[in-house]
């Protein structure tokens, strides 16, 4: 529904313009009752503030949960969780004790979920994590990780460290975590953002959303990569090495890229990753090593997903490119 209202001013400083009879009645507001404004270049959002202050804890309720195998508890959990919710109760009359503690050892893989209480037919968790949260951090905090990675995979490669390889596996844990994080403050925020008025945040949270994804493949490919390293390591094949740091400074650079809004390196990065590409494509039909030829293909899944990166990476910066201009006509 809309309608059209006059702009009243009132005592020559202030400006007024009523609201419907109808929405205030429909909201329980009375004189006095304060009201929330979102304040945004040509738009302005009016929300109770009692209202607001009731949907800062969101939670809901779950009665039953259909399966109770341990693959389908873990997707379902982690669904709920991506959800941004801050509390979620679960209440399921076959709920075993065995379930309860596969419950437990999920909930202890994210971040900022607790269970406050517990019972052979209910469990409760919160989720403590601040919806003020910065999702850059995290998205910085998980390219700090895969460069980390990377670093470590480089060094025990250079040492003929095994036990070395095997620890990327914390580390690839910690970005899966990291990523559920990015997905549940992004779904957070996209209600927030769901005005006109802010479409271009909402873009913005989107294009968080598939970044942090891509991050967690990288990951992924650094975790597969160093597994077949093992058994390279001993044949001290050097050209890996060298395509592993071909694949840390694409990834920095097409990191940097997307944080800065550079156009001109996100175009150069992806030609960098696809010259990489045909590299490693080429590199593969060399060797018949069974397990060289899958480490060159974990590398090559990486670049693929630094190309995607900086694909978005320069569609945002375009976007950012034409907002800047329109301002100055402004």
């Amino acid at each position: 529904m809309s309608e059209i209202r006059k702009l009243q001013l009132i005592g020559g400083s202030s400006y007024m313009v009523s609201l419907p009879k109808d929405w205030v009645k429909a909201n329980n507001l009375e004189q006095g009752d304060e009201l929330f404004l979102i304040v945004d270049k040509g738009y302005v959002r009016i929300q109770p503030k009692k209202i607001l202050d009731e949907e800062k804890v969101v939670k809901a309720y779950v009665n039953r949960i259909p399966r109770h195998d341990e693959k389908f508890l873990t997707r379902y959990v982690y669904a709920l969780y991506i959800q941004g919710l801050d509390e979620i109760v679960i209440e399921d009359k076959t709920m075993s004790a065995k379930v309860l503690s596969r419950l437990s050892d999920i909930v202890r893989t994210m971040i900022g979920v607790e269970i406050i209480d517990a019972s052979p037919k209910r469990v409760v968790l919160r989720c403590m994590t601040s919806p003020d949260l910065d999702v850059k951090g995290v998205l910085r905090r998980m390219a700090q990780i895969i460069s980390g990675m990377i670093e470590g995979i480089e060094d025990s490669i250079r040492l003929g460290d095994k036990e070395g390889l095997k620890e990327v596996a914390q580390l690839e844990s910690d970005t899966d975590r990291l990523y559920l994080l990015a997905v549940r403050l992004e779904n957070r925020l996209v209600r927030e953002y769901s005005s006109p008025a802010r479409w271009n945040e909402l873009r913005y949270m989107l294009g968080v959303r598939m970044v942090a994804k891509l991050f967690e493949e990288i990951a992924d490919s650094m975790y597969d990569f160093a597994g077949y390293a093992e058994y390279l390591i001993e044949s001290k094949e050097t050209d890996l090495l060298k395509y592993l740091g071909d694949v840390y400074d694409t990834f920095n650079k097409v990191f940097k890229a997307y944080t800065e809004g550079d156009m001109e390196l996100s175009e150069d990065v992806i030609r960098m990753v696809e010259d990489l590409e045909e590299e490693l494509l080429k590199a593969m039909g060399e060797k018949d090593d069974v397990y060289y030829r899958l480490a060159l293909e974990s590398l090559l899944d990486a670049t693929r997903h630094i190309k995607s990166i900086g694909e978005v990476a320069f569609n945002k910066s375009v976007r950012e490119h034409l907002s800047a201009k329109a301002n100055q006509k402004v």
